[in-house]
C-alpha cells in the first residue's frame, strides 16, 4: 500500500514538473531560433563592414544556438507527455553542451556560461523535483563547469570571438535582448497578478517595444563606433598620404635645386677643379674653391628654399667647399648622408650636433663632365621647419598626432608626450633595425605599412596609420586616441538614446492607444456582463468591429437576447406561479382566519352563520351556503347562508335530496368535491331561481373522521372562477369547518348534559337538605351572635325570605336607605341551591372587602355544612345497612319455613320501631 502511494506521488510530481517545464520553456525554440538567425545577420553585416571586421565565429555561435533550439523540440515533447524529470535532466544536459560550445567560440564569456548551467537545475529544484535526483543534477553542474573550464583553457584551433570588439558587443547586446524578451514573454504568460487586460497589454507592449529599441540603439552605437573607427583610419591614411606628398615635394625641391647647382657651369667647373686638383696647387685650388663657394652662396641666396648651408664633400667625406668657410676641412665620412650620397640621392635628418635644428640634409653625387666618374658629393642642409610643420600640424583634426621616427626608433619630430624611444606595434612594423643597445626589436624583416588599434608610446590605446617615407628614409606614424572615437560614439549613442527614448515614448503612446482599443471593448463587455449578471438584462455590448472582439460582442448580444427571452419567460412563469401562490396563500390565510374566527363560536347556529359570512367576504363569492345532513341522511338541509337569497331559501326550508338533486346532492352522495366551471353546460347543475347569476359552482364535502355531515356550497357569477388549486384550499377550509361544526355540536351536547346534571344534582341537594330538616337531625335551625353570647333561633332573620327567594345577597345601608342600622343578608348556596341565610349588622365605614370576606366565609360554611350533611347521611345509611344486615343474619339462622316467617316479621318490626308488621304467603289455590 505504501509503495503504491509513493508511486502515485512520484507520478504526480513528474506531471507537475512536466507542466512547469513546458510552461517555462514553450517559447525557447522560437526565441533561440531567432537568436541564431540574428547572429547570421550580424555576420552578414560584418561582411559589409557595418560592425567591424568579418568574424566567422558568429556563424559558429549561431550554429551552437541552432543546436540548442533543435534540442528543445524533443525535450518539450517529453514535458507535454508529463515526463518532467526526464525533461529537466535532458534540458540541463543540452544547456551544458551549449555552454561548452559557446565557450569554445567566444572568449571571455566563461562567467556567463557558468551561471547559465545553473538555471535549469535551479528551476527543477524550485519546481519540486524529488531529492533523490539532486546528486544527478549536482553531477551535471560540476561536469558542465569542468567542461567550460577545459574549453576555455584548451581552445580550438580557430580564433575565438573577442569580447571587446564591436561585433562582440553587438552580439552581446543582441543575445541579451533576445534573452530578456524570452524571459519577459515567459513571465507575462505565467503571470496572474494583472487586474486588468489593459495593464497586461500595456506592460507587455512597453517591454517588447523597449527592449528591441534599446538593442537597436546599442547596435547603432556599436555601428557608429565601427564606422567612426573606419572613417578615422581612412582619414589617418589620407592625411598620411597627403603629408607624404608634401614631404616629397620638399625633397623634390631639394633635388631640383641640387640638379640646378650641378648643372651650373661655373660651379661645376670650379667644384670639379677643387675635387680633382688636390693639394698640388693651393693657390689655384683656393681660387677654384672661392669661385665655387661664391656660386653656392649665390644659389643659397637666390633659391626660394632657404638653405642653411651648401657643402661639397670629396670622396673621403671631407668638406672641400661650403658656404660656411668654417665647415671646410670637416669630415662627415660617418654620416649617413655621405654614405648614401655616394650611391645616389639622399634626403634625411642628421644627428650631427653641430647642425642643430638645421638638420635636414639632401645629398647627391657629383660626377665629372662626362657624367660617368664619381668625383664628390653635393650636400644641401636646411632647417627642418617645413618638414616639422608638415608633420606636426593637422589643423582640421586636432586630435590627430603625427610624428616621424628614425631607424633607431627615435622621434624626429615633436611628440605630445616626451619620449626617447617609440617602441610600439606600429614602429616595429615599419622599422626593421635591430641594433645592439636598442631595446625595441622588430620581428619583421621587411617594413610593412599598416593601420589598426594598438597602445602608443604613452600606453594609451590609439587608432593609427603607419608607413615608410622613402624620400626621407623615415617612419611616419599618424595616431588618434580611441577615447576620441569612443567620445564620438558616445555622442552618437546619446543622440540615438535620445531618439530611442523619444521613439519609445511615442511607441508607449501608440501602445497605450492600441491597448485601449483592444482592452476597452473587452472591459466594456466585462462591465456589461457584470451588469447583465446583476440583473440589467437590457445591457448589450453593441461593439461595432469586424475582428474577434466584435464576434465576441455579437455572440454575447445573441446570448443575452436568448437569456433575456428565457429569463423573461421564466420571470413570467415565476410571476404567474407567484401570483397563484399568493392567491393560494391569501386563500389559505383566509381559510385559517375563517377557521380561527369560526372556532371562537361555541353555538352551532352562530358558528355556521359566522363561517358563511367569513367565506363570502374573504373569497368575494356570489353565494355561500352550508348544508347539513338530516338524521336519516336523506336530505342536505340549507342551514346557514349570509346572502339574501340564502336566507330566503332557509326560510322556505330549502333542502336537496342526497344523490339526486344538483351538485350539492351529488357531493353529499359521493363524498367527493365537484366543480362546475360553466353551469349552463353541466347537466348536474340545479337551476336555482333564487340564484340566477350563478356561472360557476363548487361543492365540497364536510366530513369528520370519514363521516359525512354536510356540504359547503360556494358559487360565483364568473365563468371559470375555480380550479383544482381552489378545491385543495377550500377542502382544507371545509375540513376545518366540519371539525368546528362537530366540535360545536359536541360542545352543545356537553353543555346540555352538564345543565341536566346540574339540575339533577341541585334537586338532589335540595331534597337531601329537606329530608335532613324533616328528620329533626338539625336540632336548631340557626344561631345568632351579638358579640357576647350565642343564641339559637328558629325564625328567619329580617330580609331572609327575600334572599331565600331570589338567591341574591341583600344589603341595606342606613346612609342610603334610612334604616336603623347597616344590614347585609347573604345566601348560603350549594350547587345553585339556597340552603340558608347569613344576616349581619355592620358598623359604619365598612368596605367592599368586608362584604367579600363575609361571602368567602359563607362559601366555606356552605362546603362545611354539605360535608356534615353528607357525613350524617352516610352514617344513617351505615346504620341502616347494619340493621338490614342484622335482620338478614337472623333470618338466615332459621331453617324451618315457619320459623323463617316468624323471625322475619319480628326483626322487621324491631327495625321499624312501633310499626305493626304482618307477613303472609298467598298461593294460587287460595284465589
Amino acid at each position: 500500500m505504501m509503495s503504491f502511494s509513493n508511486q502515485v506521488n512520484n507520478q504526480q510530481t513528474d506531471e507537475r514538473l512536466g507542466q512547469t517545464f513546458y510552461t517555462n520553456g514553450r517559447y525557447n525554440a522560437l526565441f533561440l531560433g531567432a537568436a541564431g538567425l540574428g547572429f547570421v545577420v550580424i555576420y552578414i553585416l560584418t561582411l559589409f563592414r557595418f560592425l567591424g571586421e568579418p568574424s566567422p565565429q558568429l556563424l559558429y555561435i549561431g550554429g551552437a544556438i541552432f543546436f540548442l533550439a533543435a534540442t528543445q523540440f524533443p525535450i518539450l515533447s517529453l514535458a507535454r507527455q508529463k515526463r518532467g524529470i526526464a525533461a529537466n535532466i535532458l534540458g540541463s544536459v543540452a544547456v551544458i553542451l551549449f555552454a561548452i560550445l559557446l565557450t569554445s567560440f567566444w572568449e571571455g564569456i566563461v562567467p556567463v556560461m557558468v551561471g547559465l548551467i545553473f538555471v535549469t537545475p535551479a528551476t527543477a529544484i524550485q519546481a519540486g523535483i524529488p531529492r533523490k535526483y539532486y546528486p544527478q543534477l549536482l553531477f551535471l553542474v560540476v561536469a558542465g563547469i569542468a567542461g567550460i573550464i577545459y574549453a576555455n583553457t584548451n581552445p580550438l584551433s580557430i580564433n575565438r570571438l573577442q569580447t571587446d570588439t564591436p561585433v562582440a558587443i553587438a552580439s552581446i547586446a543582441f543575445l541579451g535582448a533576445t534573452g530578456l524578451l524570452l524571459l519577459t514573454a515567459t513571465i507575462i504568460a505565467r503571470s496572474r497578478r494583472y487586474r486588468s487586460l489593459r495593464s497586461q497589454l500595456l506592460t507587455s507592449f512597453i517591454i517588447i517595444v523597449s527592449i528591441p529599441t534599446v538593442m537597436a540603439a546599442i547596435l547603432s552605437a556599436v555601428g557608429a563606433y565601427t564606422n567612426n573607427e573606419t572613417q578615422v583610419l581612412s582619414v589617418l591614411e589620407t592625411v598620411s598620404k597627403l603629408k607624404e606628398n608634401q614631404i616629397d615635394n620638399v625633397v623634390n625641391n631639394f633635388k631640383v635645386d641640387s640638379v640646378r647647382i650641378n648643372q651650373d657651369a661655373d660651379f661645376s667647373r670650379n667644384a670639379l677643379n677643387v675635387l680633382t686638383l688636390g693639394a698640388s696647387d693651393q693657390v689655384t685650388l683656393e681660387l677654384f674653391r672661392s669661385f665655387a663657394r661664391n656660386r653656392l652662396v649665390d644659389f643659397q641666396n637666390a633659391e626660394a628654399q632657404t638653405y642653411s648651408e651648401i657643402m661639397v664633400l670629396n670622396l673621403k667625406g671631407d668638406v672641400v667647399i661650403s658656404t660656411d668657410e668654417n665647415r671646410e676641412g670637416k669630415s662627415f665620412q660617418s654620416e649617413l648622408f655621405y654614405l648614401q650620397g655616394k650611391i645616389g640621392d639622399f634626403a634625411g635628418f642628421s644627428n650631427n650636433p653641430t647642425f642643430g635644428n638645421e638638420d635636414l640634409i639632401f645629398s647627391t653625387p657629383i660626377y665629372d663632365t662626362d657624367g660617368k666618374i664619381f668625383r664628390g658629393i653635393l650636400v644641401l642642409r636646411a632647417t627642418s621647419t617645413a618638414i616639422i610643420a608638415i608633420v606636426e600640424s593637422t589643423p582640421s583634426f586636432e586630435e590627430m598626432e603625427t610624428y616621424l621616427l628614425d631607424n633607431d626608433y627615435h622621434p624626429l619630430t615633436r611628440t605630445r608626450s616626451t619620449t626617447g624611444t617609440v617602441c610600439t606595434t606600429a614602429s616595429k612594423s615599419i622599422i626593421t633595425t635591430n641594433k645592439e643597445g636598442i631595446a625595441c626589436k622588430s620581428t619583421n624583416l621587411v617594413a610593412r605599412d599598416g593601420k589598426g588599434t594598438y597602445d602608443n608610446y604613452a600606453g594609451a590605446v590609439v587608432l593609427g596609420y603607419y608607413q615608410r617615407i622613402e624620400s626621407l628614409n623615415v617612419a611616419f606614424i599618424a595616431e588618434v586616441p580611441r577615447t576620441f572615437i569612443l567620445q564620438n560614439s558616445l555622442n552618437s549613442l546619446l543622440g540615438s538614446a535620445t531618439l530611442a527614448i523619444f521613439v519609445i515614448l511615442i511607441a508607449i503612446a501608440a501602445v497605450a492607444i492600441s491597448a485601449a482599443s483592444i482592452a476597452e471593448p473587452i472591459s466594456t463587455l466585462a462591465n456589461i456582463a457584470e451588469s447583465f449578471a446583476a440583473g440589467k438584462l437590457s445591457a448589450r455590448a453593441a461593439i461595432n468591429r469586424n475582428d474577434e472582439i466584435g464576434a465576441l460582442g455579437n455572440a454575447y448580444d445573441q446570448m443575452a437576447e436568448q437569456l433575456q427571452d428565457i429569463i423573461g419567460k421564466l420571470e413570467q412563469r415565476v410571476a404567474d406561479r407567484t401570483k397563484d401562490l399568493e392567491d393560494q396563500s391569501l386563500r389559505l390565510r383566509a381559510s385559517a382566519e375563517i377557521a380561527r374566527d369560526a372556532a371562537t363560536s361555541h353555538n352551532l347556529t352562530e358558528l355556521l352563520n359566522k363561517a358563511g359570512a367569513l367565506i363570502q367576504d374573504r373569497f368575494e363569492l356570489y353565494h355561500t351556503g352550508i348544508f347539513l345532513l338530516d338524521n336519516n341522511k336523506e336530505f342536505a338541509v340549507l342551514t346557514a347562508s349570509p346572502t339574501e337569497a340564502g336566507k330566503q331559501m332557509i326560510a322556505n326550508n330549502h333542502k336537496l335530496r342526497v344523490g339526486e338533486v344538483g351538485i350539492v346532492g351529488r357531493v353529499a352522495f359521493t363524498e367527493e368535491p365537484r366543480i362546475t366551471l360553466d353551469t349552463g353546460a353541466d347537466a348536474v347543475f340545479f337551476n336555482n331561481p333564487f340564484l340566477p347569476k350563478t356561472r360557476s359552482e363548487m361543492a365540497l364535502p364536510l366530513k369528520v373522521e370519514n363521516r359525512m355531515i354536510g356540504v359547503l356550497d360556494v358559487q360565483s357569477d364568473k365563468a371559470q372562477a375555480f380550479d383544482e388549486g381552489d378545491i385543495a384550499i377550500m377542502q382544507i377550509l371545509a375540513d376545518q369547518l366540519a371539525t368546528a361544526i362537530e366540535r360545536a355540536r359536541l360542545l352543545q351536547q356537553v353543555e346540555q348534559n352538564l345543565s341536566d346534571l346540574r339540575q339533577a344534582y341541585g334537586q338532589f341537594t335540595r331534597e337531601g337538605w329537606k329530608t335532613l330538616g324533616e328528620s329533626g337531625l338539625l336540632g336548631k335551625t340557626g344561631y345568632r351572635f351579638d358579640n357576647i353570647r350565642i343564641q339559637p333561633i328558629s325564625e328567619v332573620p329580617a330580609h331572609g325570605d327575600e334572599v331565600m327567594r331570589t338567591g341574591n345577597p341583600v344589603i341595606y345601608d342606613r346612609k342610603n336607605t334610612g334604616a336603623d342600622e347597616n344590614k347585609v343578608s347573604i345566601p348560603i348556596k350549594l350547587r345553585g341551591q339556597t340552603i340558608g341565610v347569613v344576616s349581619a349588622s355592620l358598623k359604619d365605614g365598612y368596605t367592599k372587602n368586608t362584604i367579600a370576606t363575609l361571602e368567602l366565609a359563607i362559601e366555606r360554611l356552605a362546603q362545611s355544612l354539605e360535608s356534615a350533611r353528607l357525613y350524617e347521611q352516610a352514617r344513617l345509611r351505615a346504620d341502616r345497612e347494619q340493621a338490614i344486615a342484622q335482620v338478614a343474619a337472623n333470618i338466615s339462622s332459621a331453617t324451618e319455613f315457619d320459623a323463617i316467617l316468624r323471625t322475619t316479621v319480628e326483626e322487621i318490626g324491631k327495625s321499624l320501631g312501633d310499626a305493626e308488621v304482618s307477613i303472609q304467603i298467598i298461593s294460587d289455590t287460595a284465589e
